[in-house]
Order: structure tokens, then C-alpha cells, then sequence
């Protein structure tokens, strides 16, 4: 038996912390204040856990193909058993690509969150920012699982069902903000679908050869860009 920050797990060899921060990491870290006040010390060291694997994870799938890794081997690396890495994970897609979930939770609580007479698309893009900085924090974690996606199509695929998610959490926030039902009211999903294009643009930008910029930056940029396209149309 080893104990990773209080919580016991079944394993072959203790575990340690990543030697860096890692993409998923720094995504729930964006969100520290929801989890510190939201949830108990049981919980935050739950969800160390998760990076954890989630870190495990994605050093062994970063030179090889996604369906040759085993979650046998993840459970090993990671020092823990594969009945515990099922509690933690329903399964190998899920330890890559669950951090879109939660950024997506997040997201949607910072937007609710945001004062109430703020535009729609102004919320959006200030409860982005510092969801956002997580993938320049980590840019060498986010470039690694970009490539992942990209050599592996059932991995993209679901990478892109995620993203709809995303894109619903978002609709749904900005509906509670307008006091509209999503499902019914197109504007909803008219308005996510616009505020999430330069989130898209921006990291495609920045992983396309401007990885050396803050990716903020060139989020803010991409931001201005379509505001002044907006005023065009007006």
C-alpha cells in the first residue's frame, strides 16, 4: 500500500508528483476558488489523484499510439492499480481528454458568475482569460496532446464531441444570464457559438507557430479582431 496525499491506493511502487504542472493541472487550478470553498480536502486530494493520471498519462501516449498504451501500463506508471484507476476514470479516453469537462463546468460558473449587466460575449471572454493561461503555462503538456490528437481519429473525434459540450455549458450560462431557456431560444447558442471563435482562433494561432507569445495576448488580439468585425455588421 502507498498513500498519495492521504489517499490510499494498491500499487506497485509509490507515487510521485509530476515534475512539472501539467495542462490539466493548471486548468483545475484556474478554478482553485470554486474547489477551496465547493468541496472538502477529501475532494481536492481526489482530484490530484486525477491529474495525476491524467500526467501519467499523457508522458507515456506522447511517443506512442494512443490505442498501443494499456491502461495496465497507465495504472503501473502511475503506481496504482487498475481497480483504482477505474475509480478514478471510466476509461483511457476519459483520463486524456477529462479536463475539457471540467474547464467546461468551470467556464460556465465563471460566466454565471460574471455582474450581471456585463454583454454576453464580454463574460464569456473575461471568464476564458484565465482558462486560457493554463495552456501557456504548460505549453510543452499542450503540445504534446495536440499531437496525440492528431495521430489518433477516435481520440479527435471525441476531442470534437467535447468540445460541443463546451459549447452547450456556454450556451447554457449565457441563457441563465439572459434569463432564457437554451433549449428553446436560439440566442443562446447563437452567442456561445460567436464568443468561443476567438478561444478557437487563438489556440490554433499559438500552437500554428506563435508559441512563443503569451497565449493570452494573442487571445486578446483575436478578441478585438472579431469585436471590430461586429461593429461592421452593426
Amino acid at each position: 500500500m502507498s498513500n498519495y496525499d492521504g489517499i490510499q491506493c494498491q500499487c506497485q511502487h509509490p507515487v510521485s508528483r509530476p515534475a512539472q504542472p501539467s495542462v490539466y493541472a493548471l486548468h483545475m487550478a484556474s478554478g482553485a476558488e470554486t474547489r477551496s470553498g465547493a468541496f472538502g480536502l477529501a475532494e481536492r486530494k481526489r482530484q490530484a489523484v486525477r491529474d495525476h493520471l491524467s500526467e501519467v498519462a499523457l508522458q507515456l501516449l506522447t511517443d506512442r499510439e494512443f490505442e498501443a498504451v494499456t491502461v495496465d501500463e497507465i495504472a503501473a506508471a502511475a503506481g496504482v492499480s487498475r481497480r483504482t484507476f477505474f475509480r478514478y476514470f471510466p476509461s483511457k479516453e476519459e483520463v486524456v481528454l477529462g479536463f475539457l469537462d471540467r474547464m467546461g463546468r468551470l467556464l460556465r460558473d465563471a460566466i454565471v458568475a460574471r455582474p450581471p449587466d456585463e454583454p454576453p460575449l464580454q463574460a464569456v471572454h473575461t471568464a476564458l482569460r484565465p482558462r486560457v493561461a493554463a495552456y501557456s503555462a504548460a505549453a510543452d503538456r499542450t503540445l504534446a496532446l495536440v499531437r496525440l490528437l492528431q495521430r489518433s481519429p477516435s481520440l479527435r473525434a471525441q476531442e470534437l464531441e467535447r468540445r460541443q459540450r463546451l459549447r452547450e455549458l456556454v450556451a447554457e450560462a449565457i441563457a441563465v444570464r439572459l434569463g432564457l431557456d437554451h433549449r428553446r431560444d436560439m440566442r443562446p447558442r447563437l452567442l456561445a457559438a460567436i464568443a468561443l471563435v476567438p478561444f478557437d482562433v487563438a489556440i490554433t494561432m499559438w500552437l500554428d507557430g506563435r508559441s512563443t507569445e503569451d497565449v493570452r495576448a494573442i487571445l486578446d488580439e483575436a478578441i478585438a479582431s472579431l469585436n471590430r468585425e461586429l461593429k461592421t455588421l452593426a
